[in-house]
C-alpha cells in the first residue's frame, strides 16, 4: 500500500513574482547619451571604460549604496557576468579611490548637458499633441547639498526644472556663490522652453527672469510677495471688492482630506489688461487662500498668497491655475525629498572637485528611470533592486542576458 506523504511537495515559484520594470522601448535609450560624456582620463593607461563606470555607479544608486565605498563594494561583490554586462573586461571593478578620483574630474556640464537631451528627447517622444497648461509645465527650485555645504564645498547647491506630469527632472544648474537667481537663469537658457509653463516660487519673481521665459517661448506663473512690495501691493490692489463688478473674474474651490488633516483651497483668478502691472508679459493676476485643519491637534492654519501669470483666461483658468499652483511643489516631494531621504543625498559629505555635483546628478539620473518606469514607490523598488541586481541594467536600458 502507498504511502502518503507528511506534506505536499510546494509548487515551484517564479524568482521574479512581478515583471521587473524597465525604459519603454520606444523612447531614446540612455546609454548612448552616456556615451557622450567625455572621459577625463589620459588615453594611456585606461583600465576600465568609462561608460561602464558611470552604469556601475547608478546600478549600486538603484539597489541603495550611498557612499562612494558602497558603491565601490557593490560592483566587487557582484558577479563576473554581472560587471561583464555593466561593460568591464576585468574581473575587478574600480576601487572606492578610483571611483573618488574619476568622478571628481569628471566634466559635470558635459555630463548636465546629455541629462538635458536625453530627457528633452525622452519629452518630445512622449509629448500629447496638444497638452494642457498642468501636462507642460516644468517647476524649478533650488536645493542644497548638506553635506558638501558642512565640508566648505565650493558649490553646495543646485537648480533644478521638475516635470509637474511625469515627474523628470529637466535641467540642473550650479548654484555659484549663493546666486540662485542667475543659476535659474542660466538653466533656463539651456531648456526648450517652447510650449511650457516655468512655475517659480517668490524668489524668482523677477522682470528678467520672466523676459527670458517669454523670449524662448514659454509661460510663467509666479508666486507674490514682499520681496516685490510695488508689485505685491498693485495685485492685492485688484482683488478689492469695489473692482468686482468690472472685473473678469473666475473662481475654483478644492478640498482633500489625509494625513490627519482637512485642506481646503479657493482661487480667485481676475484677467489683467496690459500694463496694467509693473511687470513684463501679466494676463492674469490670482489669489490663494489655504485652510489647514487638524481635528486631533484642533489646530487651524490660514495662508494667503498672490500670484501672477503670462497664461491668458482661454489658455488656463481657474481650475488649471489651482493645478499648477499646487504641483509647483512637486519638486520637492518627488524630487528633493526621494534623494535626501531615499538616496542619502544630505548625508553624503564629499566635496572635492565636482563630485557633490556629479553624484548628485547620477541621482537625478536613476530617479526619472524609475519615473519613466511607472515606480511610484521609490525605497519600496530600491530594496527590490537590491536583491536583483540584473533588474537595474534592463532599467537602464543596458543589455540583461542573464
Amino acid at each position: 500500500m502507498p504511502t502518503t506523504p507528511l506534506a505536499a511537495p510546494l509548487p515551484a515559484t517564479p524568482s521574479r513574482p512581478c515583471p521587473a520594470p524597465a525604459l519603454p522601448t520606444d523612447l531614446p535609450p540612455l546609454l548612448p547619451y552616456l556615451a557622450q560624456v567625455p572621459d577625463p582620463r589620459d588615453p594611456r593607461g585606461v583600465r576600465h571604460p568609462w561608460t561602464a563606470v558611470l552604469l556601475l555607479v547608478c546600478c549600486a544608486l538603484l539597489c541603495g549604496a550611498r557612499r562612494l565605498s558602497a558603491i565601490a563594494d557593490w560592483g566587487r561583490d557582484h558577479s563576473p557576468a554581472l560587471t561583464r554586462a555593466l561593460g568591464f573586461t576585468r574581473p575587478k571593478t574600480p576601487c572606492c579611490a578610483t571611483l573618488h578620483t574619476l568622478l571628481a574630474a569628471l566634466d559635470w556640464e558635459a555630463f548636465a548637458a546629455q541629462l538635458r537631451t536625453w530627457i528633452q528627447a525622452v519629452d518630445l517622444a512622449l509629448g500629447t499633441q496638444e497638452p494642457t497648461a498642468w501636462e507642460a509645465a516644468l517647476a524649478v527650485d533650488g536645493k542644497t547639498l548638506r553635506g558638501a555645504l558642512k565640508l566648505g564645498a565650493e558649490v553646495t547647491a543646485l537648480v533644478s526644472a521638475l516635470s509637474h506630469r511625469l515627474g523628470l527632472t529637466f535641467g540642473v544648474a550650479e548654484v555659484p556663490d549663493g546666486d540662485e537667481i542667475g543659476a535659474v537663469e542660466t538653466l533656463l537658457s539651456q531648456l526648450v522652453l517652447a510650449g511650457k509653463v516655468v512655475t517659480l516660487d517668490a524668489l524668482h519673481t523677477q522682470d528678467d527672469t520672466a523676459r527670458l521665459i517669454l523670449e524662448r517661448g514659454g509661460q510663467y506663473v509666479m508666486t507674490v510677495k514682499g520681496n516685490q512690495p510695488h508689485l505685491q501691493a498693485a495685485v492685492q490692489g485688484l482683488f478689492r471688492p469695489e473692482h468686482a463688478a468690472d472685473q473678469d473674474r473666475k473662481w475654483v474651490q478644492e478640498a482633500a482630506r489625509g494625513h490627519g488633516r482637512v485642506e481646503s483651497r479657493f482661487l480667485v483668478a481676475v484677467s489683467v489688461p496690459p500694463g496694467t502691472l509693473p511687470f513684463p508679459g501679466v494676463a492674469q493676476a490670482f489669489v490663494v487662500e489655504r485652510q489647514v485643519w487638524k481635528p486631533k491637534q484642533k489646530q487651524r492654519h490660514r495662508e494667503v498668497v498672490y500670484g501672477i501669470t503670462s497664461l491668458p483666461r482661454e489658455a488656463a483658468g481657474a481650475a488649471d491655475l489651482a493645478a499648477l499652483v499646487r504641483g509647483h511643489w512637486g519638486v520637492e516631494n518627488r524630487s528633493h525629498w526621494v534623494r535626501d531621504v531615499t538616496f542619502g543625498e544630505d548625508a553624503c559629505q564629499v566635496r572635492t572637485g565636482k563630485l557633490a555635483q556629479t553624484l548628485a546628478l547620477c541621482r537625478v539620473l536613476v530617479l526619472s528611470c524609475l519615473r519613466l518606469a511607472g515606480v511610484q514607490n521609490v525605497a519600496r523598488e530600491t530594496r527590490r533592486l537590491a536583491a536583483q541586481p540584473w533588474d537595474c541594467l534592463r532599467l537602464l536600458g543596458a543589455r540583461a542576458d542573464n
